[in-house]
């Protein structure tokens, strides 16, 4: 059963959101249109699919609440083991509980990330994700929406447990994702949470039968759209057997 906690005081709506949402239906138009706070897209799944990367720069703009419903709502019509629906959703907007989860993440960035974004002796292409992911480390606290997706039961041990439990909300995350992008919206998908999970449960009132899977930002992005960088898929499929990559 999908539980959603939203941990704020009111909604935040933005001002002509529907009026916005009605003339803006190419997807077409400029990204600085794209990227407008409150504008909805109507984007093709090839569309949202080849731009959605990892947003890590966002800007403070509040995140109008309907958009939160409707991109949580499209995450839990992802595909889950034997439809048991375990996942929950954890939503701060407020910045009482968005400004204790960004000191913990400060505090852990700064103690495991940092070191290896400075150290001269990691090579220099995994030195430079380090630092992208130091830049959410110092900025979360300006992120206006966070949301911690859920999993009830501790993750199993046993390799096929595991990949049960883990792809029974995975695909509810990317679903997430691909519907803020249809609204504007840049997220990335963060675990260093994890390494002080239970603090992070006791800050929030997260019960002790349920684990957390990831932490997602939520904001306007300040960069801009576009395909990640990846290696071309021909170099990664195997046909009818490993090693075969021809057609």
């Amino acid at each position: 059963m999908m539980t959603l906690w939203v941990i704020s005081g009111r909604s935040r709506l933005a001002a002509g959101v529907e009026d916005l949402q009605r003339s803006m239906h190419d997807a077409t138009l400029p990204s600085a249109i794209l990227q407008r706070p409150g504008v909805a897209m109507e984007l093709t799944i090839h569309q949202a699919i080849y731009s959605t990367r990892a947003m890590r720069r966002l800007k403070p703009d509040p995140v109008p609440a309907e958009d939160l419903r409707y991109i949580i709502d499209a995450a839990t019509q992802a595909p889950t083991g034997q439809n048991q629906q375990l996942w929950s959703f954890v939503v701060l907007v407020d910045p009482e509980p968005r400004q204790r989860l960004a000191e913990l993440y400060r505090e852990l960035g700064r103690k495991i990330v940092k070191p290896v974004a400075e150290d001269p002796n990691v090579p220099e292409d995994q030195r430079r994700a380090y630092r992208g992911a130091m830049v959410l480390v110092e900025e979360l606290a300006e992120v206006p929406a966070l949301i911690l997706v859920c999993h009830t039961g501790e993750p199993p041990t046993e390799a096929g447990a595991a990949a049960a439990y883990y792809g029974s909300v995975f695909p509810a995350i990317q679903n997430l994702m691909l519907a803020a992008r249809s609204r504007g919206l840049g997220t990335t998908l963060t675990t260093l949470h994890k390494m002080a999970e239970g603090r992070v449960k006791r800050m929030l009132g997260i019960p002790d039968e349920v684990s957390t899977v990831a932490l997602i930002p939520v904001g306007y992005p300040r960069g801009k759209w576009g395909p990640p960088k990846r290696r071309p898929s021909a170099k990664v499929t195997h046909w009818n057997c490993w090693g075969n990559q021809s057609d």
